[in-house]
């Protein structure tokens, strides 16, 4: 069948989470199946980026896409009046429908598959085409930011996050209700948005897939004591991560280690974190680095200390296949079928992170039993060949699914076709 796939950033190349995810899927589909990617760019390269997915693809169709923080007020206005989430208003632009309702007018297009959350307002128009369409979930965004809500500094803070999470719950139940098929990549989300839909919803779980059997693992040096951090620094989960083990664990490690220093990756960090590789001399905040095999080499121990998330973290999955052991938080190592002490070393308190960072660094041999054992657990279920091979099988279900109708469909904020002056103009 003929799949016309919607992405909001394109997924190439696979350089983070969302995008190795979605990389992989697209690659699989294009197996059996005929694939246009109808997708977001931010800029001439990451365009050029999109472009290079040809091989895989029967057309690829690039929307510009322009975000400017003067306009975010607005889209928390306008979706938050019509009860929209501001995570799906500001991505609602009226030619991305425009270029959508021309694929769908062709008659050549049996299923559209949507990739994460904002992706999902551009739905309703696929099942009135009578299409089939797929939400492609990730994660459960409303639980993630319910928990993100505990946390905010103010109570203005808290209120806002406050209703964006419920708003996000409600927008997220429809999607999932009203879409043929849904996948998740971890049963926890999947069960979250079943509990969103408030019904039993065709859902699938596809664990996320990387690149394990070509990766070569690195030799790193047995004196090695750096720890590095790969995350995308401007995504609140990450940055708050970073300010807990900048703040409660980092001066534990220094000052018991005065060999270690750690490095920080991943683009548009926060002021308050990129002073951090500023004021101190044994922290490097690097921003967005394209070559991270150095680092990589370089690095004794991957540290994950994720405090709030759902979905996976494909970052622990690619740090293992090149041969670094691990230290998470549970929350970080959620979803992956992962075990304390024999595939990477769960940690919750400060002291609990810091004596399990600790542990690695003074223990040579011990790291590289957990890298080899981790290593081999992701060749056996997570490179993407392997994990991504069921949703070829879910595609074939499709056809034993009746398309909802849009008439019965719940009621979703789909994006506009196009107006002047709305939701769907701007950047």
């Amino acid at each position: 069948m003929r799949v016309l796939m919607l992405t909001q950033v394109a997924p190439n190349p696979p350089d983070a989470g969302p995008k190795v995810k979605t990389h992989y899927v697209l690659r699989t589909l294009a197996r059996e199946h005929e694939v246009e990617l109808l997708t977001f760019a931010r800029d001439e390269a990451e365009a050029e980026h999109a472009r290079r997915l040809a091989p895989w693809c029967a057309r690829v169709t690039i929307v510009p896409l322009r975000r400017r923080r003067q306009r975010e007020p607005y889209y928390l206005a306008r979706g938050w009046a019509t009860g929209t989430p501001f995570l799906v208003a500001r991505d609602a632009r009226a030619a991305f429908t425009q270029a959508l309702v021309s694929r769908l007018a062709s008659g050549e297009i049996a299923a559209v598959h949507a990739d994460q959350l904002t992706m999902a307002q551009y739905l309703p128009l696929a099942r009135a085409a009578g299409a089939w369409t797929v939400f492609d979930a990730h994660n459960a965004v409303w639980d993630l930011v319910r928990d993100l809500a505990r946390r905010q500094p103010t109570p203005a803070h808290r209120l806002a996050a406050e209703l964006e999470w419920r708003l996000l719950r409600r927008f997220e139940g429809a999607a999932c209700r009203s879409s043929t098929l849904t996948l998740t990549v971890a049963p926890r989300d999947r069960a979250l948005l079943t509990e969103a839909a408030g019904q039993p919803i065709h859902a699938a779980t596809i664990p996320i897939g990387v690149e394990a059997e070509e990766v070569t693992p690195v030799a790193t040096d047995p004196a090695a004591t750096s720890l590095l951090s790969v995350a995308t620094m401007h995504y609140p989960p990450n940055a708050e991560a970073l300010r807990w083990f900048r703040d409660t664990v980092w001066p534990r490690v220094r000052a018991a280690h005065p060999a270690a220093r750690v490095d920080v990756v991943g683009p548009r960090p926060p002021a308050d974190l990129a002073q951090w590789g500023q004021a101190d001399e044994r922290a490097g905040v690097h921003g967005y680095v394209p070559d991270l095999a150095a680092l990589y080499h370089a690095a004794a121990v991957f540290i994950v200390p994720l405090r709030s998330g759902s979905g996976v973290r494909v970052k622990i999955l690619e740090a293992m296949a090149r041969g670094i052991p691990v230290v998470s938080t549970t929350i970080g190592a959620a979803g992956l079928d992962l075990h304390d002490g024999q595939h990477l070393l769960i940690a919750d308190t400060p002291g609990q992170f810091a004596e399990a960072v600790l542990t690695l660094l003074r223990d040579p041999a011990r790291r590289t039993a957990l890298a080899q054992a981790a290593r081999a657990r992701v060749l056996e279920l997570y490179d993407w060949r392997r994990c991504c091979q069921p949703v070829l099988a879910q595609y074939e279900r499709l056809g034993t699914i009746a398309v909802p109708q849009a008439s019965a469909a719940p009621r979703m904020n789909a994006a506009p076709a196009s107006r002047k002056g709305g939701i769907g103009d701007g950047g």
